[in-house]
């Protein structure tokens, strides 16, 4: 019987003291998930194959959440993707309803996708009716938490409404991104948002986990043991804080 875990940081990017030797700390390692969200012994690269493989046959365009190579980009990435597809509006979903979507890392892409461009944009979409397969880029700026809680009532009342405030832009920057590169289609809006988070936020995208932090460690969904870091070590703003978590975890039989 396989049995997967881990033992987490905080989304905030908390440092942990002591991980398990079977735990890979960066994604690719170890095992991922497949197109369900299940644990799948493929590697990375053979993920983002399949995906390619899967838009192709719809008549779809591949859409690639990048993953960074650094680690706290990882997580500052997985929680702007966790907060658009927890709470974005229908039409800020609804435009993934016409694309297959992948995570993966430039580097994974590239061995797909050798044209996939430079640095790491937050997204790549990859047109699959074309070979060479045509990618184009999509990035934009979005604001950034302020570190740590305030500890007294007004200013942390305050906090959590600069908080809801970030949370709006940054969700609204992301969904802007998505219709302007993927069409802003008002035709059944609300279905089309429903099916995408039905296939996305029901269960992850392929390539990556979901997964939960309230400042008191991280619990990975799906996984059967997972550890946990001292309480109270860090916060994170609650629309945060179910997210897409970019590490693997390994299976071990």
């Amino acid at each position: 019987m396989n049995r997967r875990i881990f033992l987490g940081a905080t989304a905030a990017g908390l440092a942990v003291t002591a991980w398990p030797a079977f735990i890979r700390d960066a994604f690719g390692d170890g095992a991922a998930c497949d197109m369900n969200g299940k644990p799948s012994a493929a590697p990375p690269v053979a993920q983002v194959s399949a995906a390619f493989r899967r838009a192709q046959q719809a008549g779809k365009a591949l859409l690639v959440f990048v993953i960074p190579a650094d680690d706290s980009a990882r997580w500052e990435r997985g929680r702007a993707f966790g907060e658009l597809l927890n709470f974005g509006a229908d039409r800020d979903l609804a435009p993934l309803a016409g694309v297959e979507v992948v995570c993966a890392t430039m580097a994974d892409l590239k061995k797909i996708v050798p044209g996939a461009g430079a640095g790491e944009p937050l997204m790549v979409l990859v047109r699959t009716d074309k070979v060479p397969a045509a990618a184009t880029p999509l990035d934009a700026s979005l604001p950034a938490y302020k570190s740590g809680r305030r500890l007294d009532r007004s200013s942390w009342e305050q906090q959590q409404k600069d908080e809801e405030k970030i949370a709006a832009q940054r969700i609204g920057a992301l969904g802007d991104l998505l219709r302007r590169a993927l069409g802003a289609d008002e035709r059944s809006v609300a279905a089309r948002a429903a099916g995408v988070r039905a296939r996305l936020v029901k269960q992850p995208p392929a390539g990556a986990h979901w997964a939960s932090s309230s400042g008191c460690g991280t619990t990975i969904e799906g996984v059967e043991e997972n550890g946990m870091v001292g309480c109270g070590m860090g916060h994170v703003p609650e629309k945060s804080r179910r997210f897409l978590y970019f590490f693997s975890v390994e299976q071990r039989g």
